[in-house]
């Protein structure tokens, strides 16, 4: 257990690197149409929802592109889905799809649709394996929030390029389990100096954890952050252009790629 956890946090840290280079195509937004999902089951609920919510319809105002907030899980049918573009999970956890709705959100990413989560959103549908995959790991535990610093480790992506090398917050430091070796870490957590409190903490020490992701999978496209837990995150201009970052990126995959840049 230990061998591979340290095994699979190496691979996530060289993942996504390939003789023709990443592909760091992005979408322009304009026009594109965005669900944003604020739902929630039974667990611990984040106060940080209607922020980044309102986050999120704010940047569709500045950035020209449709933006509609449920927290009505009905909305994952095929009727609905295939009216956007991305689906954004803000911050919602534990949240509870049925069969028909799973298999609807199933397809959406199977015809090239985008998906960005946020925070929260890796503590859902635990015994959704296909979920966990998509998404690319699973919320396992947190030491008490503290500062933390986040690092850079792949500034070609269009949601970390405007990011200084490191940068310090205040946020919870996520351990992640059943993480998908072949994403695309774009940021790190450092963990030296870390308070692990009480609590649980890693069974193999290592210098850094993934904060930040992206992959292509199941045919869409994949954009993941760890941070943003305090409400006031999502007023940070630089928190704002990671997530356009990741927003520009998952818009443009394969099957949704008429208009595309460098």
């Amino acid at each position: 257990m230990k061998t591979r956890f340290a095994l699979i946090a190496s691979l996530c840290l060289l993942a996504g690197c390939s003789a023709q280079g990443p592909d760091n195509r992005t979408a322009d937004l304009r026009g594109k149409r965005v669900l944003v999902f604020t739902g929630h089951g039974e667990g611990y609920v984040h106060e940080n929802i209607a922020a980044s919510a309102a986050m999120i319809l704010e940047l569709a105002a500045q950035e020209d592109f449709a933006a509609d907030t449920t927290s009505d899980k009905r909305v994952f049918c095929d009727d609905s889905l295939e009216r956007y573009d991305a689906i954004v999970y803000a911050n919602a956890s534990y949240v509870g799809l049925d069969s028909a709705q799973r298999s609807a959100f199933e397809r959406f990413i199977r015809r090239g649709g985008g998906f960005a989560g946020l925070h929260a959103a890796t503590c859902t549908d635990n015994d959704w394996t296909w979920f966990t995959r998509m998404i690319g790991g699973r919320f396992d535990f947190h030491p008490p929030l503290q500062r933390l610093t986040m690092k850079v480790v792949d500034r070609t992506h269009p949601s970390a390029s405007m990011l200084p090398d490191t940068l310090t917050t205040e946020d919870e430091l996520y351990c992640f389990k059943r993480l998908d070796p072949q994403a695309r870490v774009l940021a790190v957590w450092e963990t030296a100096g870390v308070d692990w409190g009480s609590g649980p903490k890693p069974e193999v020490m290592s210098p850094s954890l993934p904060a930040v992701w992206c992959s292509e999978f199941d045919g869409g496209r994949i954009w993941y952050t760890a941070a943003g837990h305090r409400p006031s995150d999502y007023a940070d201009t630089l928190y704002r252009e990671q997530v356009l970052g990741g927003l520009r990126w998952i818009m443009a995959g394969q099957a949704r790629d008429t208009e595309t840049a460098e």
